[in-house]
């Protein structure tokens, strides 16, 4: 009778008949080209179910020859191995054991532990972190006499460990079974349950694949203990105690290379270094430490210098038959091919952590689809799930899927990737960024990237994937796509009111500039000079220049003829003026701003003007004129139901609430200028800028002051500092002014306290 062909040879003959290179097949089946070289060399020959259906149907083979390619695989993975490893030298500590204290004491207690719910204890993580080693480590300091008993499963070996195999290496190990083990799984389960009735031992399963291959061995009584290390979470194991192991601290990183690397070849700016390009990842730290320690001559600075070229970084990460790359590429090789698709394409996002949506964007899948792959990667420990939907990829993990990515589909196929990841990201800012601006419609569905259900939730996409988008934005001026990115920016120019403080507005609207010149545009140059000016107010407190922008915005303005941008120009050259403290020609320019918006018929724009009018007023002295230009403006507002034209409405009042108390003030109406600094506050707080509140409720202090109400002076400054703590040590610009004009304000309130 003719021996049956191997997979390999099957593979071969099915793809010869079919007329296809392995190329044309891996373009079919959507495997890779070199697994399929693998399989055919025998060097992969049990490959997982999901590829070799995904090779199936790229071959698009009939029931019969389907059915036989099948059972060869199968045939391959169920193949009874050699049960030799029951011999294999067990792992040993570590000498130079280092850090893992948090889980080290939790696994430690549970092995220690009288509860029979903690017989068994899951250490699980992505590869290369040491799950053995902290289980080892742990099990030796426990103070359990118990026998200990350890497997390998094997579990990423193509040929993981079935349970009658576990139990075969298991029982070898007792004392008086020998080679008397059984060859039927019920049987071997009977003597497992016989043999560890008496004296339960202490058990290492190693390196699991799956749930089913330690079932039989949980049937332990519950005074023994089970040690399981895994790359998968193994979620469908029952009443598990679970230990996640992830990448050392910072600190522990640099003792472990201090213990390996010796003194006289390392300095502790290095060390710090090599740890962060290590990813903190033991594996990866001992190879770079052993590489340096095994060359007396070299120095870390030396292996740094090659370490940092992206290029180079795996590949120095090798050390005798420890390879970094090896560790991922087990893991890797698991993955159902459009899982493996997805895991490469997620290399090229720039945040670090992000959403499945964003992962649908770049792949082109369904959102729920993309999830449970996401979910299947971080089960293999090539992701990790940071809770509220998102996902994270280590650096190293991140530069192994992108080698496989430009292995794949080249350097064009990577810069079509990110393209339409661009896109993607740019199309749903805009549509965020719509909820705030008149004009634009927020639900628009010929727009390119996702909608969102209102302004609360766009604006919470715009904050929460600042470190995506901005690097999309950067990535289109740079690619010229100047249409797109004047587009953006416009779309954000009044949310900027709502997020102050955000550092970046300068060189944000400084790309549209530059775009806008690109396309020779007059308007949006004009437009987007005058948004810059508003970021050197509240970023660089920069007034001098400022102003010298605000007329190169008069010019572009001008040469446009757009009447709404030649008032909005001037509008913001008369501010700067005015925070200047200059005063003459100032109400020529505010004259100028209300006739072209009138013009131009654009009653936001005139309301504005009209503020600044008041302002103006205020300044010189002419406090009635003030409250008159101020209170027109107040009196013919209307709130609107429009989400975008109510963030303008409320610029426009916090505008003129924070000018109106001063000029009360000057004429020494107290009340009401408590009053109307206290719609400033109400009306700062329904904005939401912390920055802004703070600066109403110094207002609301100073009218306090002013009316000797000492004590509800002091409240106001306390609340508002309070407002000013999320800013940190070093605020930008607008808050930063706030917070020392309030401590001037404090201690010229204890002054007037101590006198009175």
């Amino acid at each position: 009778m003719p021996a049956r062909p191997s997979l390999a040879e099957m593979l071969r003959a099915l793809r010869t008949a079919a007329d296809l290179t392995l190329e044309g097949l891996a373009e079919r089946s959507g495997v890779s080209v070199r697994t399929l070289s693998d399989i055919e060399r025998g060097k992969n020959s049990a490959p997982h179910i999901r590829t070799v259906e995904a090779i199936a149907l790229g071959l698009g083979l009939d029931d019969s020859d389907g059915d036989a390619f099948r059972r060869a695989a199968r045939g391959r993975r169920s193949k009874v191995a050699d049960d030799s490893g029951a011999a294999a030298v067990a792992p040993h500590r570590i000498a130079d054991f280092t850090g893992r204290e948090r889980e080290i004491g939790e696994v430690l207690a549970l092995l220690e532990s009288t509860a029979a719910a903690a017989s068994v204890v899951v250490l699980s993580g992505p590869p290369g972190v040491g799950k053995t080693t902290v289980a080892l480590e742990a099990m030796s300091l426990a103070s359990s006499r118990t026998r200990v008993l350890w497997v390998d499963l094997d579990g990423f070996s193509g040929r993981p460990l079935t349970p009658l195999q576990v139990l075969r290496r298991l029982l070898r190990q007792m004392p008086g079974i020998g080679d008397k083990v059984p060859t039927e799984l019920t049987e071997a389960v009977h003597m497992w349950r016989s043999a560890t009735a008496e004296h339960p031992p202490t058990v290492l399963l190693d390196n699991a694949a799956n749930e089913s291959q330690m079932r039989p061995v949980l049937t332990l009584d519950a005074r023994g203990r089970v040690v399981v290390t895994s790359r998968r979470s193994l979620a469908g194991l029952e009443s598990a105690h679970r230990v996640t192991i992830g990448p050392m601290s910072p600190e522990s990183s640099v003792a472990l290379l201090r213990r390996v690397i010796p003194a006289a070849q390392r300095s502790s700016g290095d060390l710090r270094e090599l740890a962060q390009l290590c990813d903190h990842i033991p594996l990866a730290l001992r190879i770079a430490g052993n590489r340096i320690a095994s060359s007396p001559a070299r120095q870390t600075a030396d292996f740094l210098q090659r370490l940092r070229l992206q290029s180079n970084r795996l590949r120095m990460l090798v050390a005798g038959d420890l390879a970094v790359e090896s560790a991922f590429e087990l893991s890797y090789n698991e993955l159902e091919p459009r899982t493996a698709a997805l895991f490469r394409a997620v290399s090229i996002i720039d945040g670090a952590t992000f959403d499945g949506r964003i992962a649908a964007a770049i792949a082109g899948t369904e959102i729920l689809d993309t999830e449970d792959r996401l979910d299947e990667l971080t089960d293999l420990g090539l992701m990790e799930a940071r809770g509220g939907n998102r996902y994270r990829v280590h650096d190293l993990v991140r530069l192994f899927a992108s080698t496989r990515l430009a292995r794949e589909v080249g350097e064009g196929g990577v810069l079509q990737l990110r393209a339409t990841l661009r896109s993607w990201l740019l199309g749903t800012l805009e549509r965020a960024g719509a909820w705030f601006e008149p004009g634009r419609t927020p639900d628009d569905v010929s727009a390119r990237g996702a909608s969102f259900p209102d302004n609360i939730t766009a604006q919470a996409w715009i904050r929460l994937e600042e470190p995506h988008w901005w690097p999309a934005m950067r990535a289109a001026a740079a690619a010229g796509d100047h249409h797109l990115v004047v587009d953006v920016a416009d779309s954000l120019h009044w949310f900027s009111e709502l997020w102050a403080d955000w550092g970046h507005w300068c060189d944000f609207f400084s790309l549209a500039i530059t775009s806008a010149r690109a396309l020779n545009d007059p308007r949006l140059e004009a437009m987007h000079l005058g948004y810059l000016v508003w970021s050197m107010w509240v970023e660089r407190g920069d007034n001098v220049e400022a102003a010298e922008v605000a007329r190169r915005a008069i010019a572009a303005a001008e040469l446009s003829g757009d009447a709404a941008q030649i008032g909005w120009s001037h509008f913001y050259l008369g501010v700067t003026l005015r925070r200047s403290g200059i005063t003459e020609g100032g109400t020529a320019i505010v004259l100028a701003s209300l006739s072209a918006f009138r013009e131009a018929g654009d009653q936001d724009g005139a309301a504005q003007a009209m503020v600044l009018m008041g302002q103006f007023h205020d300044q010189v002295g002419d406090h009635a004129a003030a409250i008159h230009d101020i209170q027109q403006v107040i009196e013919s507002s209307t709130q609107s139901e429009s989400t975008t034209l109510r963030l303008v409405h409320l610029i426009t009042l916090l505008s003129a609430y924070q000018t109106l108390p001063k000029s009360f003030t000057a004429l020494g109406r107290h009340s009401e200028a408590i009053d109307a600094a206290t719609a400033g506050v109400a009306i700062a707080r329904e904005v939401g800028a912390g920055s802004r509140t703070a600066s109403a409720l110094s207002t609301r202090a100073i009218a306090k002051i002013a009316a000797g109400d000492l004590d509800g002076a002091a409240t106001d400054v306390d609340d508002a500092l309070g407002e000013l703590q999320t800013y940190g040590d070093d605020p930008f610009v607008l808050a930063g002014q706030t917070k020392k004009h309030l401590e001037a304000l404090r201690a010229d309130i204890v002054a007037r306290t101590a006198l009175s």
